[in-house]
């Protein structure tokens, strides 16, 4: 029985290894891929004010522990902040590719879960911040879009028909999954737990009121906080841009970037950011750089130090 389980866990990390090889190769792939990209941000970096930029490449480490925070009051045990952060990191770097040989599950669930938390309420955890992040920042795009209506037919014209049949049919496929496994004895139990760690979490915020006030805090914060390393950007780039029109940017890029399916939203979120700013008067050749060195500081930026953070959290066996 033991050497049966001791062949199954190698067959299981075969297959991992082989998935995070096949994920490493994909971030280079994707780094070759977009080499004028990334010399167009070495251009505009040279070209960007010095205090401007440290500033707005340091906001990001800046905000680094929110989510975990989030993460600890969404939950009724205690999760350690600093292998969170890391873990945080490591899903801002090569999580959006390595699926760490759990499927979809996100980086953060996974490590959840090897700080003693049950998967189940892992996932339900991470999905309900990222649910509460998303009604932040659609309230924002909502509030953007009765104050500029021109920005509904940017938003729409960025968006393929295949994106949309592609975005459609995923939803359509979660759902029908859902459905599915819930009908399968084996998987029944499973779906019932989740359902159960659900309820949990709302009995947890119904007892615990302040906790959802701090989190949905935090998911605005974290969406200022985007806003104003947008501005920065802007500012190392000698040109002023409107804090109402970095909210409306930065909104119509996170919803242009949750809509194509890139890793990360690579591409996405650039065009949507871009057209917003020209769109809203702004020169167009600016408006590409301003949105190149804005990912340049979420996008780019974390990919070697998350790395290394994923590296280390799979040698601890936290990931």
């Amino acid at each position: 029985m033991k050497h049966l389980v001791a062949k199954e866990h190698h067959s299981h990390l075969k297959k991992r290894a082989l998935l995070e090889l096949v994920g490493l190769a994909v971030l280079i792939w994707i780094s070759i891929d977009q080499r004028e990209l990334l010399t167009t941000t070495i251009q505009s970096i040279r070209e960007s004010d010095v205090l401007f930029l440290l500033l707005l490449f340091s906001l990001h480490w800046l905000m680094l522990p929110l989510t975990p925070i989030s993460y600890r009051l969404l939950s009724d045990r205690k999760i350690p902040l600093a292998t969170t952060c890391l873990a945080q990191l490591a899903a801002a770097g090569p999580g959006r590719i390595i699926p760490g040989g759990l499927g979809h599950i996100s980086i953060a669930s996974v490590h959840l879960k090897r700080v003693g938390i049950k998967i189940q309420k892992a996932i339900v955890i991470t999905v309900a911040n990222n649910v509460i992040g998303l009604m932040v920042n659609s309230v924002i795009v909502l509030i953007a879009v009765l104050f500029h209506p021109t920005l509904l037919g940017t938003i729409t014209g960025n968006v393929s028909p295949q994106n949309i049949i592609l975005l459609a049919v995923a939803i359509l496929t979660f759902f029908a999954l859902l459905q599915w496994l819930s009908h399968i004895r084996k998987t029944r139990k499973t779906v019932s737990r989740v359902n159960r760690e659900w309820k949990h979490l709302f009995s947890h915020l119904m007892h615990n009121p302040h906790n959802l006030v701090i989190v949905i805090l935090i998911a605005g914060i974290i969406t200022t906080g985007h806003m104003a390393m947008l501005l920065l950007a802007g500012e190392a780039l000698s040109v002023h841009i409107a804090p109402s029109d970095a909210f409306i940017a930065l909104g119509t890029g996170v919803l242009l970037g949750g809509a194509v399916p890139t890793p990360g939203g690579l591409g996405a979120v650039e065009a949507g950011t871009t057209s917003a700013l020209i769109v809203l008067g702004y020169d167009p050749a600016q408006a590409v750089s301003i949105a190149i060195l804005f990912r340049t500081a979420t996008y780019w930026q974390p990919l070697i130090p998350g790395t290394i953070s994923y590296l280390y959290l799979r040698e601890r066996k936290l990931l």
